[in-house]
């Protein structure tokens, strides 16, 4: 299955500014496709550590299955005061 990943904040500069397709397997998790990452984007494994992904306004859990052809934003940790 395919899912559009679009990144936040840090992410856009380590990994992409645009949306990316990613092809997941059926029955995939959150987590998951941030261990997929992770792999894949060595210089952005620390912050997706941390990472949430978040689908139509509300975050989903790390053992959520995700939708094929959804839309996902990861959201890093922020900091500010």
């Amino acid at each position: 299955m395919e899912i559009t990943l679009v990144f936040y904040a840090v992410l856009q500069e380590t990994i992409s500014e645009e949306p990316i397709l990613l092809e997941v397997p059926q029955g995939c998790t959150a987590e998951q496709v941030i261990e997929q990452l992770s792999i894949k984007y060595p210089q952005a494994a620390p912050v997706l550590k941390s990472t949430r992904l978040a689908h139509q306004d509300e975050y989903v859990s790390k053992q959520s299955v995700l939708t094929d052809g959804a839309e996902y934003c990861l959201i890093p940790p922020v900091s500010g005061g």
